[in-house]
């Protein structure tokens, strides 16, 4: 819309030099250039006017003609150059506005990524957890058979010389029956795990 009015308007102007007439000042008087045709005040005075002057009234009326068309050229390559600046200004702004979304979005993407990778972390250590309780709670329940198995073995032992006196056996019984549960909670706690 703006370079439609920009040129609207250098075309006036053009259109509006050309028709109108050029002033020139030669002898201390003004003088008025229109299509060849030489006015002073608003008469004309081309047949008054020897040749030489008439060749030094147009070559200053073409001078100045020259002058304003070089003006006009200078208003063109202006304003040409000032959209082409506001093109490349609107350019680069593109340019970092699609720079800046690359960013955020490689920055989100980071984020999710580390977000994914702290979470399968968790994971890891919550499956080696597990892991570490499952194999403590084997070798637990290895020790209470071990135990038991000891236990039992003296116990026997003991009881087959008839070293046991009854309030012994009713101990022994009863240290037994607690290596028993003790054998009973560990399993039950390992499958529990499982």
């Amino acid at each position: 819309m703006k370079t439609i009015k920009i040129l609207l308007i250098l075309l006036i102007t053009v259109v509006s030099h050309t028709l109108i007439a050029q002033e020139v000042t030669f002898d201390n008087q003004a003088y008025v250039v229109k299509n060849k045709v030489i006015s002073l005040n608003g008469k004309d005075v081309s047949e008054t006017l020897t040749e030489s002057q008439k060749i030094e009234i147009y070559n200053l009326a073409d001078t100045k003609k020259a002058e304003i068309k070089a003006a006009e050229k200078a208003v063109k390559a202006a304003d040409k150059e000032k959209r082409q600046k506001e093109k490349q200004a609107k350019a680069e702004a593109r340019e970092v506005k699609a720079q800046e979304r690359e960013r955020k979005a490689a920055e989100k993407e980071r984020k999710r990524s580390e977000k994914a990778r702290k979470k399968s972390e968790k994971a890891r250590q919550k499956i080696e957890k597990a892991n570490a309780k499952i194999e403590k709670a084997e070798s637990n329940l290895e020790k209470a058979n071990a135990k038991l198995e000891k236990e039992t073995k003296k116990y026997q032992k003991l009881e087959a010389k008839g070293k046991l006196s009854p309030n012994d056996i009713d101990k022994w019984e009863g240290k037994l029956e607690k290596l028993r549960s003790n054998i009973t909670k560990a399993e039950q706690k390992l499958n529990k795990l499982k």
